[in-house]
C-alpha cells in the first residue's frame, strides 16, 4: 500500500490527515523564547493572537532526521510503501533532511521522497491526487510522474495584509515597505515551481480580491481559498470565488506559523490544474 507522509506545511486538516493515514513531520517554530512544534490547523488561533499583535518575527527551523527516520520506518515495518512531500527546498532545508533520512531508514527502496516546489494547500491537493491514483491501482513511480506534471501549473498567490514581514525577511526594502503602507498598495505574491514573485500590484483590498480570482484557470482541477491569521477579508474572497466558479469544490485551507513568519497574515488562493 502506498502511504503518504508530509511535513507540517501542508496544512492538512485533522480530518482528512486521519481518514486516510498520513503521517505529518512537524517543523519547530521559535517564538517569544519558547520553542514548540508546528501543528495542525486548527491549534494556532493562539500563535496568531500574539502574532498579529506584537509585531515579533518567528523563527523556524527544520524537523530532525530522526522524526523522518521514524516515520518511514514505521511505514516499511507496516509492509508499505511512501511518498514523502515536503515543502519547497527553496524556502527550506526540510527536503534536504527528508531526502538525507531515507538513506538511513530500513529500506530507502520504498520511500520517494518529492520536492513540492510549494507549500500549504498545493501538498494537500498532491495528497488528494497520490489517495485518488492509488486506488485506482496506479504505481508509486507512475503516481510521482504524474504529479511532477501537475507541478508546472501549480500555484499559490498571496495578498498580505502588511509589507513588514517580507520587508523582514528581506524581499523588499525598507522605502518599498513604507510607500506600499502609506498608499494601501497591495501586491500580489505568487509562488510557483519554487519562485516566490511579486506578479501585481494593486490599490486596495477589493481589487487586489478581484485580481486574485482572474488570475485563477478556468480549468482548475483543486481549488482553495486560504488564508494566514485573517479572517477579515476571507469570507469576501471566499464568497467572490464561489461566484467565479459555482461548479468548483472549494477548500479552505489555513496556513499556520511557519510561512506566517515570512509572509505575515494574508490572504489569497491555491490551485492545482
Amino acid at each position: 500500500m502506498i502511504k503518504i507522509i508530509v511535513d507540517s506545511t501542508a496544512y492538512i486538516p485533522k480530518e482528512f490527515i486521519e481518514e486516510n493515514d498520513i503521517a505529518v513531520v512537524p517543523l519547530r517554530v521559535l517564538y517569544l523564547d519558547k520553542e514548540f512544534e508546528e501543528g495542525l490547523p486548527g491549534s494556532f488561533d493562539e500563535f496568531f493572537a500574539s502574532f498579529t499583535k506584537t509585531k515579533i518575527f518567528p523563527k523556524t527551523s527544520q524537523p530532525s532526521p530522526e522524526a523522518f527516520i521514524a516515520a518511514y520506518n514505521k511505514v516499511i515495518d507496516e509492509g508499505n510503501e511512501a511518498i514523502v512531500f515536503t515543502i519547497s527546498a527553496s524556502l527550506s532545508g526540510t527536503n534536504s533532511v527528508a531526502n538525507l533520512s531515507r538513506e538511513s531508514c530500513k529500506d530507502p527502496s520504498k520511500i520517494t521522497v518529492m520536492d513540492s516546489k510549494s507549500t500549504g494547500q498545493n501538498i494537500w491537493g498532491y495528497c488528494m491526487e497520490v489517495i485518488e491514483k492509488a486506488k485506482e491501482g496506479w504505481s508509486r513511480a507512475q503516481i510521482v510522474e504524474y504529479i511532477e506534471t501537475l507541478q508546472v501549473n501549480s500555484q499559490i498567490c498571496f495578498v498580505p495584509d502588511s509589507l513588514d514581514y517580507l520587508k523582514n525577511g528581506g524581499r523588499i526594502g525598507k522605502v518599498s515597505a513604507v510607500l506600499g503602507s502609506l498608499l494601501q498598495i497591495k501586491p500580489i505574491l505568487t509562488f510557483k515551481q519554487g519562485t516566490l514573485l511579486c506578479a501585481k500590484k494593486v490599490f486596495g483590498v477589493a481589487k487586489a480580491i478581484t485580481e486574485l480570482i482572474t488570475m485563477i484557470p478556468k480549468n482548475v482541477k483543486r481549488l482553495f481559498a486560504i488564508h494566514i491569521a485573517n479572517t477579515k477579508y476571507f469570507d469576501m474572497l471566499h464568497e467572490k470565488m464561489k461566484e467565479s466558479f459555482p461548479d468548483a469544490t472549494i477548500y479552505e485551507g489555513e496556513l499556520g506559523p511557519v510561512v506566517a513568519a515570512h509572509i505575515g497574515p494574508a490572504i489569497g488562493v491555491c490551485y492545482i490544474c
